[in-house]
């Protein structure tokens, strides 16, 4: 398993880049200039070993030569903390779901960002549906190649000469590897597989110094284990893999409500042992997709430009606001923290399960009177609740179709992941909030809970309040909706203050 070339794609080629930063004629994406970063495009050409399962071991069958591509954004040298967040590219338009939740904290702090193709029908679709002229010798020839690609880019970032950061090499001091979904299932085979002690640098050290892995239940079949190659077997349910165990750099798990009803088999204890740091954050009120960052990525976009068939996702009930996305982007921070300096991260309280049964792997988790669930992160959507939030919704008829490659293969399995808010009644507003003020309270005093335990961002918890201020509620129709005030922590301060009965 080597790799043994990189190559920058021409910057003036005709065509951007599949999944480019920005598209500012269609409006999505992010613009990266403002944030004074750079987006490069590379041919990574290497050998991989093909793995797969037999009688539960992993065994390595032969070796290819591939080639892939790497997609990196980079502050300059003065500005890079030395952080590096990479991932998987996810096989659902070769997106990029930890850039997508994660880009205001890579961004804000100086850190760079590596994505790797890895999926072997992307890589075919992408050379020969996709641009002929720019990807035509992607080959990635089999499925149980993607591990060792990966690993062997994410060895080299520190290498220079072999870096995909190019000159940028020698100032890297922490890579993380993270996924959403399919791509977080990747990053628990790669832990658990024995992939994590196989990429190695020179001196022994690890490649890869934590992990998050985000949306993805270990107990789901085959969606949270994914076999290692082509013919592999799909792993036991009881089989240990499944479950986070002892490794040599801290590892989180990040999940919604929808992945937690699966996940029951696959739960362990917190840990701070230096050879088993571990968390698990399971966030209230949200779910497996986020509508608040369909925009930010170019992917689908760029496939209906070129006249594919991309669905729209439309469902019939009230989209959720829940912003899963704020409590992660603070678990990067307290995982890098927990990496670089030894500072230990909160543990938080788990959702519980409604009985011991199940239906078809799912079990129900514990809900209030309202209807949202108990426990977990305790967001300040569920603390000062004016819905009910749901993770599964059904499609609006016509929209919601999967891509041809990714894991779900029906509307209904797309919709399914998506959440939704039931709005409480009014008659129940009223009860909860005779006065705006008293609803700003509320939901100020969970954010600052949450700013004060390290589970949100303060540039989070500024945006998150805005929008409640901003927020309309029935019963009070008539009285506008109030300014923000500024700065949050003060005001967060005032609240929790407030809610204690004390002096802020």
């Amino acid at each position: 398993m080597t790799l043994r070339h990189l190559r920058e794609v021409d910057a003036a080629a005709p065509s951007p880049p599949l999944g480019t930063s920005h598209l500012p004629a269609d409006g999505v994406g992010v613009d990266l200039g403002p944030l004074g970063y750079q987006e490069r495009e590379l041919l990574a050409t290497g050998t991989a070993g093909e793995h797969r399962h037999r009688d539960g071991v992993r065994e390595q069958t032969g070796e290819q030569p591939y080639v892939t591509r790497v997609l990196v954004r980079f502050p300059t040298a003065r500005r890079f903390n030395g952080v590096v967040l990479a991932e998987p590219l996810h096989p659902d338009y070769d997106t990029a779901s930890t850039w997508q939740t994660a880009h205001p904290w890579i961004t804000d702090t100086g850190a760079a960002w590596v994505g790797i193709t890895q999926d072997h029908r992307m890589a075919a679709t992408m050379r020969e549906a996709f641009d002929p002229q720019r990807y035509g010798e992607l080959s990635i020839p089999a499925a149980g190649l993607r591990w060792d690609i990966v690993g062997g880019i994410l060895a080299a970032l520190r290498t220079p000469g072999r870096s995909a950061l190019g000159e940028l090499a020698d100032q890297v001091r922490y890579v993380y590897l993270s996924g959403w979904s399919n791509t977080g299932s990747f990053c628990r085979v790669f832990l658990r597989d024995g992939f994590h002690q196989r990429h190695r640098l020179a001196g022994g050290a690890p490649a890869v110094d934590g992990y998050l892995i985000g949306i993805s239940s270990g107990a789901a079949g085959d969606a949270g284990y994914p076999p290692l190659g082509d013919g592999s077997p799909v792993l036991p349910a009881d089989d240990p893999r499944r479950v986070i165990g002892p490794a040599d750099v801290p590892v989180f798990e990040v999940l919604s409500e929808l992945e937690s009803e699966t996940h029951g088999p696959a739960l362990r204890e917190d840990s701070d042992a230096p050879n088993d740091r571990y968390r698990l954050y399971q966030v209230a009120g949200t779910s497996h997709d986020n509508p608040h960052l369909w925009t930010v990525l170019t992917n689908r976009t760029q496939f209906r430009r070129r006249g594919h068939d991309v669905s729209d996702r439309r469902i019939n009930e009230q989209t959720s606001d829940a912003r899963l996305d704020a409590v992660a982007r603070a678990a990067y921070a307290l995982l890098h923290r927990w990496a670089a300096t030894g500072a230990v991260p909160p543990r938080a309280e788990r959702f519980a399960f409604a009985g011991p049964g199940s239906t078809a792997g799912v079990q129900e988790l514990v809900r209030d009177s309202r209807g949202n669930v108990r426990g977990g992160v305790r967001t300040p959507w569920v603390e000062a609740p004016v819905a009910a939030y749901r993770p599964h919704s059904t499609p609006v008829p016509g929209y919601c179709a999967p891509s041809p490659w990714a894991p779900m293969g029906t509307a209904e399995m797309v919709a399914r992941m998506i959440g939704h808010a039931e709005p409480l009644p009014v008659a129940e507003l009223r009860a909860l909030y005779p006065t705006r003020q008293e609803y700003l309270d509320r939901y100020e005093a969970a954010c600052a809970r949450l700013t004060g335990q390290g589970l949100l961002l303060e540039r989070d918890a500024r945006q998150l309040l805005d929008a409640a201020h901003r927020r309309s509620l029935p019963h009070l129709a008539g009285e506008p909706a109030s300014p923000a005030p500024h700065p949050h922590d003060r005001t967060a301060r005032t609240a929790a203050a407030r809610e204690k009965g004390t002096r802020p």
